[in-house]
């Protein structure tokens, strides 16, 4: 226990030094604000996706939504910070309206979720072609609004952390591994479900909110983008899922080997880069925490989060 507060303090310590460390660099913030924002997503798609295993493809729902309502919020007048607030509550009301589609299984969860999200978008686009502009509000800049996605990348951690701690993650498993005997068992699916789904709602919503800040601009083709919901899955899929430092592993993995195609082989980057993540899904199809650290090492599976 003490070695694990060790690490996260150190990670925690070093989370908010970037900036300070980047003194001033532009292009390093940037890119370790996109890192907070990505990994959140991934600790908020793992929730459903990882503890439960529900396929959740209508993940950029709930990131589109925290953007848009962002933005209608500071061109009503509203602070920032209560528009991202309102982002995120929006995110777990649209949770709450996709109860329907919890009690879908499979395939066709995965399917209903996607055709959600792209309904929103649609519609979206139909009513705001353009996108909005979002009405600056003074003294927020590039570093504070890196901050707030540190802080909400650390309380996506904290949460994780609890669920793995909690009563709540054998009802969420018990779900993932046998629906049907859980429900025998007393575990209720659908109420379980409910809370995963509001969860990652939440964190995904306050995520669009903060991005959306940081852009000024929220664009619905944009925001909406299946790649919200894509990227993070990998980033899962990669370090492990149902565990807190799997996402965490996996993001830094994705988007280190992102990058460092995108400056050595631009032309065909994407290319190389698909080809990369399905080698890892392929032959590491429970992940880097699975596969490296339990199979290969040895590691105790209590040890691990």
């Amino acid at each position: 226990m003490k070695t694990r507060i060790i690490i996260a303090a150190v990670l925690t310590i070093v989370l908010l030094a970037i900036p300070s460390l980047a003194a001033g660099n532009n292009f390093i913030i940037t890119l370790a604000f996109l890192f907070t924002i990505y990994t959140t997503l991934a600790l908020a798609w793992n929730i459903v996706g990882g503890f439960t295993g529900q396929l959740n493809l209508g993940h950029a729902a709930f990131f589109g939504v925290g953007a848009y309502i962002l933005a209608l919020s500071t061109g009503a007048g509203f602070h920032p910070y209560l528009g991202v607030a309102a982002g995120g509550a929006a995110a777990v009301g649209l949770a709450l309206l996709m109860s329907p589609l919890m009690r879908l299984r499979g395939d066709y969860f995965a399917i209903g979720t996607l055709s959600l999200a792209e309904a929103i978008k649609v519609a979206i686009l139909n009513i705001h072609a353009y996108g909005i502009r979002v009405t600056p509000y003074g003294g927020s800049g590039r570093v504070e609004n890196y901050y707030l996605a540190s802080g909400l990348l650390i309380a996506a951690a904290i949460v994780t952390y609890l669920i793995l701690r909690s009563k709540l993650k054998l009802a969420l498993v018990s779900i993932r591994e046998n629906e049907i005997l859980a429900n025998a068992s007393g575990v209720n699916p659908l109420k379980y479900k409910m809370i995963a789904l509001a969860l990652s709602g939440v964190f995904t919503g306050l995520a669009g909110g903060i991005y959306g800040y940081n852009l000024l601009y929220v664009p619905a083709e944009h925001v909406y983008s299946i790649e919200w919901t894509i990227i993070p899955l990998f980033m899962v899929l990669i370090g492990g899922r149902g565990t807190l430092t799997g996402p965490l592993i996996g993001s830094i993995i994705y988007l280190g080997i992102y990058y460092l195609l995108q400056f050595t082989i631009t032309e065909i980057s994407l290319l190389a880069f698909g080809l990369v993540v399905v080698l890892i899904v392929k032959f590491m199809p429970q992940g880097l925490i699975e596969t490296l650290f339990i199979k290969t090492l040895g590691v105790r599976r209590s040890s691990i989060l």
